[in-house]
């Protein structure tokens, strides 16, 4: 009797790789600072880009050892103003409030905010800066 014998190769289940904390944090913090992609920089380390966008949610909660929702007090310098301005504007208090300007100089650059702005994108651009 003749027998046949089929080989069959049996791929291996797929092995996850799983990243430390501090990889996660460095993930997280390239997408937030660099001007590339969150797809881009999954990529480039072989993560799915919806697993990053978990990851930054984790990272702005605070679970992934640093919390990114608290505040860290910064050095701060306040320019003196010219007194006369000062005067002409108690002599004549604006109708509506105006939205002011803020500058903030850090490290890795300068930041510069005029008008309104989401205090969450603040937050993340100050963070990376002062980094």
């Amino acid at each position: 009797m003749d027998t046949v014998t089929e080989f069959t190769e049996v791929k291996g289940a797929r092995k996850y790789r799983r990243r430390t904390v501090d990889e996660k944090r460095q993930i997280v913090e390239e997408t937030l600072s660099s001007g590339r992609s969150v797809a881009e920089i999954a990529r480039s380390h072989e993560v799915n880009a919806n697993q990053v966008f978990d990851w930054r949610k984790q990272y702005l909660d605070g679970r992934l050892g640093v919390n990114g929702r608290e505040c860290a007090l910064l050095p701060v310098t306040v320019n003196e103003v010219n007194d006369s301005s000062v005067d002409e504007a108690a002599a004549c208090p604006p109708a509506a409030p105006s939205p002011g300007i803020i500058r903030i100089q850090l490290p890795r650059g300068d930041v510069h905010v005029e008008g309104s702005v989401d205090p969450d994108t603040l937050r993340v651009v100050i963070q990376c800066l002062s980094r």
